[in-house]
């Protein structure tokens, strides 16, 4: 058997070896990344430095062209002003709609006159449909023919096109040089052709083309904005360090570079200084271990055994102290150790038996997870998916336990803190529920779980149903009302064609004339009521699918169902819509909603003496929303009833004529199932050259463009 002191002895030496070769590695590396980190953080700079000045000449331009373009009368002095004041600027261009030059000023005009066709160029083409500014690419001008660039900025039917000179921008960025001299920044644009490369000027004459190169290959293909990347540059075959941004107004991408073979060689002569000193190093240890380590070997000994008890559970042995000052205080820290280790046991007991009581005490089910897994359950858990133990649940998928129509919203929400959501979730035995469900990510015990509150809704989805089919059957017999009403007129006046027909028959005068007159009448009421049947029946069909709607119909089809109680208690309704205002929802349901609103309107009116009873409704657009407002002149509800409007089975009105869940309803059809808005407040009005105060609803859905 090997002795313990030759195998700790060699291990210790082998590990102090073994240290000060990784600290002497991690040295280099560590400085070696401090020169990347450094050179990255110059090139930042750098190139900030660039984009912003970039930023501003393009700003500088945009607003040139907008204050020419807004100026611009035929006025040749301005052209010129702009162009002579301007020295980024080596001509404008004003075309008309058609792409043909009406005016110029150009400091070199010869190669460009009036009339020129410019219908094939990118710079009249990015500006003839539906925007109204663009730059081009790097093209080159007819006026010097040099590389260019243009800014086009489109007004009625004038079109501006201002190009640039890119030498006055270029002397800028050959400020920028690397200590071999070469230049930092090079410019391309969003086609892949150099703007500028100071270091090969023939390649932007060229317009070559990097879009196969090592630039785009190694660069700007596999790294984001402001990244660090070895590559190689057009014409060279020297490895780069580089970084590259891009402009979001023109598609350009700036790139800037340095030598990767003289930041490897200022790192060189540090990488041998560090190599010299760690072996150093390492022989002053090996001499300081065996210097000491004959020394303190036995006192190492008696602590193995010491420290062998207390890692077995014994905190009741007391550790013999050393006559060594530093022995002494590591037998001093042991001893401080054991008693904190002890208590920390007893502790993590206490805590662990305190969470799994609060874990299995709680109304709410909840579960510990990963994104994929259940890791742990509570009881109220096995009771919600109908298991007998935790050993069913742990280990299983949660998507076991979601219906298929809630998977993809829980793939999406299982990644991330959740607000609650509600779910379709399915027990053990494929029995379906509905439920909410809350989820945040811990760390426990080193890894990132989450922990998910669920609580089953199914009995409150329940009640909403029912509250929804109470508010149907309410309005079925408001309309069955309204039905009668409808009837009363017609069906009257069939019976007295039908009674005259008989009469002149009985008396030998129906004439041909007289009977064919009473049958058209007959028919035209007859289709009357038919057509008001199919109102209604319409009415009471169940939308399950959201549509294109236009607001101003279903608003007409609601007054159409109230035309004949509005007739009977004398009621005006007031109308003033905007044209083609269109929303996604469901038409019935809407129509119940406004229904709802206009009839506590016209209970409310029936209450007051008034003889001028008025109900208005408005439709118009604001800030991209459709408003529908609906006030009445009948004095306003009272401020502290307003809040609770919308709660269920709340009424002002007395047991026969409310239910208190029309406004519950309402609310429910527009903002939940509809995503809308509804607000209501007491407003003051004037009506026939009289003072009102009434009540005001205002409902608010997203406006849909359509043809």
């Amino acid at each position: 058997m090997k002795s313990l002191k030759n195998t700790i002895s060699t291990l210790i030496l082998f590990s102090i070896v073994m240290v000060s070769i990784i600290i002497g590695v991690m040295s280099m590396i560590s400085f070696h990344d401090i020169k990347i980190k450094s050179v990255e953080h110059s090139q930042q700079q750098v190139i900030k430095q660039v984009k912003s000045q970039a930023k501003n000449l393009l700003h500088k331009i945009e607003k040139v062209a907008n204050y020419a373009i807004k100026n611009y009368k035929n006025d040749d002095n301005l052209l010129k002003n702009i162009v002579e004041l301007n020295s980024d600027i080596s001509s404008i261009l004003i075309l008309d709609k058609n792409g043909k030059l009406t005016n110029f000023y150009a400091k070199l005009n010869d190669h460009i006159y009036k009339g020129f066709d410019y219908s094939n160029k990118a710079f009249y083409k990015s500006v003839r449909g539906f925007d109204k500014s663009s730059w081009s690419n790097v093209f080159f001008s007819s006026v010097d023919n040099k590389p260019s660039i243009s800014y086009s900025l489109r007004k009625e039917n004038e079109i501006l096109v201002v190009i640039l000179r890119l030498d006055m921008f270029s002397n800028f960025i050959t400020k920028f040089q690397n200590s071999d001299d070469s230049h930092m920044i090079k410019i391309l644009d969003e086609n892949g052709i150099f703007i500028f490369n100071p270091d090969y000027k023939n390649l932007v004459n060229q317009r070559f083309n990097a879009k196969n190169s090592s630039i785009y290959n190694d660069l700007i293909n596999k790294k984001k904005e402001y990244s660090l990347a070895t590559f190689k540059t057009a014409n060279s075959n020297g490895n780069n360090f580089g970084m590259y941004t891009k402009l979001d107004k023109t598609g350009w991408t700036i790139v800037i570079r340095e030598s990767y073979d003289l930041v490897l060689k200022t790192l060189r002569s540090f990488l041998i200084l560090v190599f010299f000193v760690v072996i150093i190093f390492i022989l002053f240890m090996l001499y300081l271990v065996f210097k000491l380590f004959r020394n303190i070997f036995n006192q190492f000994d008696y602590l193995q055994e010491t420290t062998k008890n207390i890692s077995n559970g014994d905190y009741s042995k007391k550790i013999k102290d050393s006559n060594f000052k530093e022995i002494s205080e590591l037998v001093k820290s042991f001893e401080k150790m054991k008693m904190q280790v002890n208590n920390r046991e007893k502790h993590l007991k206490n805590s662990r038996d305190s969470f799994e009581f609060l874990f299995n005490s709680t109304m709410e089910a909840i579960v510990i997870h990963d994104t994929n897994h259940c890791i742990d359950v509570n009881d109220v858990t096995l009771k919600l998916v109908g298991a007998n133990s935790k050993e069913e649940v742990k280990g299983r998928n949660i998507l076991d336990f979601i219906a298929e129509p809630s998977i993809d919203t829980v793939k999406r929400k299982v990644l991330k803190d959740t607000l609650p959501y509600e779910v379709q979730m399915k027990k053990l035995n494929g029995e379906l529920f509905t439920a909410l469900i809350q989820g945040k990510f811990v760390e426990l015990n080193s890894r990132r779980l989450k922990i998910s509150n669920i609580v089953d809704i199914t009995e409150l989805k329940n009640k909403d149903k029912l509250i929804f089919q109470q508010s149907k059957m309410v309005s079925m017999g408001e309309m069955i009302g309204n039905i009668a009403h409808q009837w009363r007129q017609p069906l009257s006046s069939i019976s007295t064609a039908a009674s005259g027909i008989k009469i002149e028959k009985e008396f030998g005068i129906l004439d041909d004339e007289s009977l064919e007159s009473s049958l058209s009448m007959i028919i035209k009421n007859t289709k009357y009521l038919s057509k008001t049947i199919d109102d209604f029946r319409n009415f009471f069909k169940v939308d399950k699918e959201k549509e294109i709607l236009n607001i101003n119909c279903v608003i007409e089809n609601a007054l159409k169902l109230l035309e004949s109680s509005f007739k009977n208690h004398y009621i005006e309704v007031k109308k003033e819509f905007s044209q083609n205002l269109f929303i996604k929802g469901y038409t019935n349901e809407l129509t119940q909603a406004l229904i709802n609103i206009i009839n506590n309107s016209k209970d409310a009116l029936k209450e007051i003496s008034d003889e001028n009873k008025l109900i208005e409704i408005c439709t118009y657009l604001e800030d991209s929303k459709v408003v529908i407002s609906i006030k009445d002149n009948a004095g306003g509800i009272n401020e502290n009833v307003k809040p609770k409007i919308f709660e269920p089975y709340f009424t002002t009105k007395h047991q026969k004529q409310g239910t208190g869940i029309g406004l519950y309803m309402t609310h429910q059809i527009i903002v939940d199932h509809m995503n809308g808005r509804i607000d209501v407040e007491n407003i003051n009005f004037e009506y026939k050259n009289s003072e009102f105060k009434g009540c005001e609803f205002k409902i608010y859905f997203d406006y849909i463009e359509t043809t």
